[in-house]
């Protein structure tokens, strides 16, 4: 058996500008190896609306999960994603997951605080050698996971972005975070520079 050349999409700088074809993408190599679920972070649901028309115009039949920031992440006791939002999505078939960041949690709280590192950050830091948003993709597979919302026995693609948008995305095989050293980086789809 010949492996297969996939190709990748690298951008010549990160942001929104190439969430278009980020997804298009993910959702294309989804349906290439019969992926079925395709995890993309979304703030404020702007990212997660333009990943759900593509998939009905590609005849892509899988689920879409979305994740977001935990609730009070830029301002306390709010969440980002307004409500209508999240009922558009919940609506359109999509799944919302909101979760703490995987590779923070209550460890940025103490750093913040009284500084230093912590081991979570150092991961973080690894993965963002790749891109900021390799290490956010990575990140929002965790997350996906731990809230049960996709399969931790199968490939699933993660999408997600520096900043804004969509720049990188991975097929991936998600953990938990306590099984976190059974998480296998399978492909990069897309990533900048």
């Amino acid at each position: 058996m010949v492996d297969e050349c996939i190709q990748v999409y690298t951008f010549s700088s990160p942001g929104p500008e190439n969430t278009g074809k980020t997804i298009r993408a993910s959702v294309e190599r989804a349906r290439k190896l019969g992926i079925r679920y395709i995890v993309v972070a979304s703030v404020s649901g702007k990212t997660a609306m333009e990943t759900k028309v593509l998939p009905d115009e590609l005849e892509y039949n899988g689920q879409l999960v979305v994740v977001t920031h935990h609730t009070g992440w830029a301002e306390v006791g709010k969440n980002q994603m307004e409500e209508e939002t999240r009922s558009r999505l919940t609506e359109a078939g999509c799944q919302v997951v909101t979760s703490t960041h995987a590779l923070s949690s209550i460890a940025r709280s103490y750093r913040t605080t009284f500084g230093g590192i912590d081991l979570l950050e150092v991961v973080a830091e690894a993965f963002r050698r790749l891109s900021q948003g390799v290490k956010a993709a990575i990140e929002s597979a965790i997350m996906a996971a731990d809230a049960g919302a996709v399969p931790v026995d199968e490939d699933i693609i993660a999408i997600d972005g520096t900043g804004k948008g969509a720049d990188s995305a991975i097929v991936v095989r998600a953990a938990n975070q306590n099984r976190f050293l059974d998480m296998k980086v399978r492909e990069i789809i897309a990533m900048p520079r």
